[in-house]
């Protein structure tokens, strides 16, 4: 802990500005509170994407003032549905989710955590041309995608958006022409689909994000310039809860990544406002909107894994924003001319990269970010997809491959270089039909 930092303490603050009668007995307590804040635990890994069934290795070290302790530690998982965790730090890939892996020192000093993400290695993708969605098998080893076939919506449906519930036993559409959600249950052994339903969505639906828990999923309607909020049942159907006017016709819907907040644009495209959920009945209250920004009409918003920062793909620059995700306020870091329009946008898992689809421009941008303040840095614009319409943009949860829907042709499959975030096409796969949106699972 910094001087400025340990001196903005209330408690500190409290010992230094007492009376001078306590003076002894304030100062040994100010001492044991410095003292508390030199020790601490690193981890071999931060963060982590595991194939469900697979293993992580864990490992940890203490240090006191500086100095590497010899000691044990007791691991724990804050839920064993997902993965577990043995004595020696062993994570083990149970179910589909995330979960926090804790290493606590055994005198209780210091803790550090490790998010784990534990996936199936299935792509899905939305085949609008083609009124269905097809599913694909990742390599653990190469990425590379294999098709294990198709499943229909409904005809003249258009299918755009999708999403997973964390889980892994639901998937739902988002059925422009149609105006529905789509349901499908996810074969548990192979990916598999099938149908399981339709409900009303209002017209020209779009997007689609869902709960970290799982309750609840959150529409983008374009046509009725609205969110529509459902609530996910146990059978993996849908029931309506509320439907809340935007003023906007958007595509675009993002949210949180502790799950309290949606963000979406203004009505006048040009800030982000943030919705929190009510987890009690699922609907939404407007509590925060962004500083003003240049923007025609992107909506693409990409979340840092820390959850402190919103990354808004206007045009003709980024914005940064930084995001308070106990009020839901949101506040200007900086702006980087990009002149490029944004369709889709990531973070990579580890937080250090940023990456665009610029639709216009058939390319794919990478930036660099600064870990201290969020701002942004170029250091690739990956060209040479001519004749593509590429759309949007996932990386799986190692880390390792990225992959982008073309609405003109084939999945796109890249390799990440771990150290500088560089992106590498390595080839393209057909799902049957050009694609609008994918999701990994």
């Amino acid at each position: 802990m910094s001087l400025n930092a340990c001196l903005l303490n209330p408690i500190v603050q409290q010992v230094l500005c007492s009376e001078k009668d306590n003076k002894s007995q304030d100062s040994l307590l100010f001492w044991l509170f410095l003292a508390n804040q030199n020790y601490y635990i690193e981890l071999n890994r931060n963060w982590a994407g595991i194939k469900k069934g697979q293993s992580l290795q864990l490992s940890a070290q203490y240090f006191a003032f500086g100095q590497n302790i010899n000691s044990s530690f007791q691991w724990s998982s804050s839920d064993v549905s997902v993965a577990t965790v043995d004595q020696t730090g062993l994570v083990q890939g149970i179910g589909n989710g995330k979960v926090s892996i804790t290493a606590s020192s055994r005198d209780g000093r210091a803790s550090a955590e490790s998010s784990v993400t534990v996936y199936s290695g299935y792509v899905y993708t939305t085949l609008n041309f083609d009124n269905s969605v097809a599913h694909l098998t990742m390599d653990e080893n190469s990425g590379v995608l294999t098709v294990n076939g198709t499943t229909s919506v409904i005809p003249g449906s258009d299918p755009n958006g999708i999403v997973t519930d964390p889980s892994g036993k639901y998937l739902f559409t988002g059925n422009f022409a149609s105006g529905n959600i789509s349901h499908f249950l996810i074969n548990q052994s192979t990916g598999a689909l099938t149908a399981n339903g339709n409900i009303t969505a209002g017209a020209n639906p779009r997007n689609l994000v869902v709960t970290p828990d799982g309750k609840y999923l959150y529409l983008a309607s374009e046509g009725t310039q609205t969110i529509r909020a459902f609530s996910i049942n146990g059978d993996g159907t849908l029931t309506f809860i509320n439907s809340f006017s935007t003023g906007i016709g958007h595509s675009q819907i993002q949210i949180s990544r502790n799950g309290n907040f949606i963000f979406y644009l203004s009505p006048n495209l040009t800030e982000v406002v943030s919705y929190r959920i009510n987890y009690n009945d699922g609907n939404l209250t407007l509590v925060g909107t962004s500083p003003s920004f240049a923007n025609n009409g992107s909506g693409s918003i990409a979340t840092h894994p820390n959850g402190n920062y919103l990354y808004m793909g206007s045009f003709p620059s980024i914005t940064i924003l930084r995001f308070d995700s106990n009020s839901g306020n949101i506040s200007f870091v900086d702006s980087v001319l990009h002149s490029m329009s944004i369709n889709g946008s990531i973070v990579h898992p580890n937080g250090r990269f940023y990456y665009t689809v610029n639709i216009n421009n058939l390319s794919i941008s990478g930036y660099t970010i600064d870990p201290y303040n969020g701002r942004i840095s170029l250091f690739q614009n990956l060209t040479g997809f001519s004749g593509s319409s590429l759309r949007f943009i996932i990386i799986e949860p190692s880390g390792r491959y990225a992959y982008v829907a073309d609405n003109s042709g084939e999945i796109k499959h890249l390799s990440i270089n771990q150290t500088t975030g560089e992106l590498t096409f390595v080839g393209s796969v057909n799902p049957g039909s050009v694609q609008w949106n994918l999701t990994f699972l």
